[in-house]
């Protein structure tokens, strides 16, 4: 049964102590607001919060047990969720887990591996054996060299013409073939303190979604990391920007720094500013791909302070074309990336398209966000989980 509280206080980091030592570190924030309070000058701010029988999807973990039996809408829907999960890994642990499949799951570990070189002949096959793989990729939006790459993979499997035409094993084997392609990264925290001050600036093309993005992630930090977080905005061109980040800042409690220049930049992080365990999120301003070069500054200032553990990431909608993925991908790639941030999974129906783009992307996928919601709508980015998006379509 999900235990679910109403907290108020003075701010969102007051809120967040309360929830924390009530319901502890696993407590997941439903939904928030402001509340004018009776002879107060100020508003205060209002979280309800629960805390499941099991860890939320968009915790990135992995369910330790059966949830307990609910009438509560949500819980139900999360369990029907993880049941589904474990019926599919079950399912594949049932096909490829025992020593008769151990070659094929070694022959399947890399498209690249499989494809490359290989006699085209040999390994075409009838083409209505393919039939059903062909179809399942069209319908996800899996086109051209992808699709191409994908289809020759599982020619490569020693199936027979009659699995082949069985769309549950297809597709099941299919959606293996997709998340061996995908590079993730893990959690930002999965490091370790002795690196110094984590300095995560989020550098994008405009629209996307990093200020959001910067506010689900500095949450999540507090209320579950107990981390102490600051946030810094690069943007001096648009007062809104600012604006929408010291919004977040007050109702967190965070700090909101501005630098305009990278000697600000460098003097907010400064040694005697920053403590290992302290936690950074950067806004940027949002630009095209050709004007990159106005954060290269600030950047090599920061990872140049041995006390600082600098990690660019770029932000990406998923609902964008796969060439101006690439596009902007090629242009950022000289700030010194080391993840990529997907975006707006929810405003897209088919992710298939994203799916070449990230089977070749040379820097992997960290945070997934899939809605509005702060900071629920947000998840570590798993290539089991991106591999069903991408052949069934974002639910």
């Amino acid at each position: 049964m999900m235990v679910i509280r109403t907290f108020e206080g003075e701010d969102m980091q007051d809120v967040l102590r309360k929830v924390k030592k009530e319901l502890g570190t696993e407590a997941v924030i439903l939904g928030s607001q402001t509340r004018k309070r009776t002879g107060a000058s100020r508003e205060s701010v209002v979280v309800t919060a629960g805390l499941p029988g099991i860890d939320p999807p968009w915790l990135g973990k992995t369910p330790k047990g059966d949830p307990a039996s609910s009438s509560d809408e949500e819980t139900r829907q999360l369990r029907e969720e993880v049941a589904t999960l474990r019926e599919t890994v079950l399912k594949f642990e049932k096909e490829w887990g025992d020593g008769a499949r151990e070659k094929k799951r070694e022959d399947v570990r890399s498209v690249g591996f499989l494809t490359e070189g290989a006699d085209e002949e040999a390994i075409a096959g009838p083409k209505e054996e393919m039939d059903v793989a062909s179809g399942l990729l069209e319908r996800a939006g899996v086109r051209g060299d992808a699709r191409e790459d994908l289809l020759k993979a599982l020619r490569s499997v020693s199936y027979s013409p009659a699995e082949f035409q069985d769309p549950e094993r297809t597709g099941s084997l299919l959606q293996y073939l997709v998340a061996r392609q995908i590079r993730v990264s893990g959690s930002f925290l999965d490091r370790s303190p002795k690196k110094g001050a984590l300095v995560i600036l989020l550098a994008g093309p405009t629209g996307v979604g990093k200020t959001t993005t910067i506010a689900k992630l500095a949450a999540g930090f507090t209320l579950k990391h107990a981390k102490k977080v600051r946030l810094i905005n690069l943007d001096t061109y648009r007062i809104g920007a600012l604006e929408q980040l010291r919004i977040y800042g007050d109702l967190m409690g965070l700090p909101v720094d501005v630098a305009g220049t990278p000697d600000r930049f460098l003097e907010i992080l400064g040694a005697g500013s920053v403590s290992p365990e302290d936690v950074i999120l950067v806004d940027t301003a949002g630009m095209s791909s050709r004007e990159t070069g106005k954060l290269r500054p600030f950047i090599d200032g920061a990872l140049s302070q041995s006390h600082l553990d600098v990690n660019v990431s770029l932000v990406l909608a998923a609902s964008a074309k796969t060439d101006d993925l690439g596009d902007a991908l090629e242009r950022f790639m000289p700030l010194s990336l080391r993840s990529l941030i997907l975006t707006k999974l929810d405003e897209t129906t088919c992710l298939g398209s994203v799916y070449p783009f990230l089977s070749r992307a040379p820097v992997p996928v960290s945070y997934v966000t899939t809605g509005q919601r702060v900071p629920d709508d947000i998840e570590v980015a798993h290539p089991g989980k991106l591999s069903q998006w991408i052949l069934g379509g974002f639910r």
